[in-house]
């Protein structure tokens, strides 16, 4: 097993419950300490330290941890899957690609002011991943992004507020192309 940071092992074991391979594999063992395998915990430390964890999030109810059929089961809850939604929106990264297709991909919004927290965490949200700012509700970016606009929209529970805009030519390409560092 690899050497976890504090806290990276019970976030590695919440994705794996959340890709839901992992929990059918939890249902085909007689115990904890084999689903601990799927980590290659190879010895009683590494056995305990996988089992802490697990209970660490059965704890914070992220995961529930119940008996059937003679068989330990393991299972994310509603709650776990929202942490994994927070994880992967944390590491969330524009895909660049090799050559730009000459296509402008534009992301507006007009979200009401009663969702204005959430407003703000979308425009900071967009910016990190790595999308330029043409005004406070417009965005742009030169590779394709419907996805990871999508994903955020949802995250935030403000998609239905957001419109995604393919374009062939925009005022400014040519300071846009300069943040990007595109040439052509």
């Amino acid at each position: 097993m690899k050497n976890y940071e504090h806290g990276e092992l019970a976030k590695e074991i919440l994705k794996g419950l959340a890709l839901g391979g992992f929990i059918v594999l939890c249902f085909a063992m007689p115990n904890l300490a084999q689903v601990a395998k799927l980590f290659q915990a190879k010895n009683p430390k590494e056995r305990y330290r996988f089992d802490r964890s697990l209970r660490n999030l059965q704890k914070k109810k992220l995961v529930r941890i119940y008996q059937k059929d003679g068989q330990d089961i393991v299972e994310i809850t509603q709650e776990g899957k929202r942490k994994v939604l927070s994880y992967n929106i944390d590491e969330m990264k524009l895909k660049h690609t090799r050559k730009w297709n000459k296509e402008w991909h534009l992301i507006m919004f007009d979200i009401p002011e009663s969702k204005k927290k959430a407003r703000m965490a979308l425009s900071q949200k967009i910016r990190e991943i790595g999308l330029f700012p043409l005004q406070k509700s417009v965005f742009v970016s030169p590779y394709p992004c419907r996805e990871e606009i999508d994903f955020v929209g949802e995250f935030f529970n403000v998609r239905s507020h957001l419109i995604y805009v393919t374009a062939k030519d925009i005022e400014g390409a040519e300071k846009i192309k300069r943040h990007f560092k595109i040439t052509e």
